[in-house]
């Protein structure tokens, strides 16, 4: 079994659709690559990020430093992480982001590792509502299973009582509704892996 080596342990950070294993050649992709990849023929100024938390924004330093948008929006109904002047923390129920902004008010809108906290008809009012918002493009994450032993291992392990595993997700609730997903790089081995990722492409410019 290779000991993988990633180009961008070797390389440093860069803006990538992927990272490679030097040694091997196995391709993985998180999520920060699928907002590159998905965004990077995209005119995009404003961004929104839900789930934000204390981890900050997916895909922070692409947004700010390659694609110098000029908004965005921090979503999260705990804590938020400090982030720079760019990003307006929203401390909201996510489900009521139409209060606060316009329909078709920001280019982007993403979601990752927000889902599954949700109930399965909760998780679909809030793609419904991202549909609204979004000018360009959707993307989100959903677990296919638990992410540890018992549905509230996080709330145990970080305190956060929003934590909670309410669902988990796959290609099959999306596909149907005219998303694309990441299952055919999840069958190759080169998706996120406990995570479907999910996109609707609202404009091609």
């Amino acid at each position: 079994m290779c000991e993988h080596v990633w180009d961008s342990q070797v390389e440093g950070w860069k803006p990538r659709i992927y990272i490679q294993c030097i040694k091997c050649g196995k391709i993985v992709r998180d999520f920060e690559n699928y907002v590159v990849w998905l965004t990077r023929d995209l005119d995009i100024d404003s961004v929104v990020d839900v789930g934000t938390g204390m981890k900050g924004v997916v895909a922070e330093c692409y947004y700010e430093e390659i694609r110098g948008i000029k908004r965005g929006y921090a979503v999260d109904i705990w804590k938020i992480k400090q982030l720079s002047p760019i990003w307006t923390p929203l401390n909201i129920d996510a489900l009521r982001l139409l209060e606060y902004l316009e329909p078709k008010s920001v280019d982007v809108v993403q979601a990752f590792g927000f889902l599954e906290h949700l109930e399965k008809p909760d998780g679909f009012e809030f793609l419904s509502i991202a549909e609204k918002l979004a000018r360009k493009l959707v993307i989100v994450s959903g677990a296919k299973t638990l992410h540890g032993p018992t549905p509230d291992y996080k709330v145990k392990k970080d305190g956060n009582p929003y934590h909670l595993y309410r669902s988990t997700w796959s290609w099959r609730d999306f596909e149907p509704l005219g998303w694309e997903t990441s299952r055919e790089h999840d069958e190759k081995g080169e998706g996120y892996g406990a995570d479907v990722v999910a996109w609707r492409r609202l404009s091609p410019t």
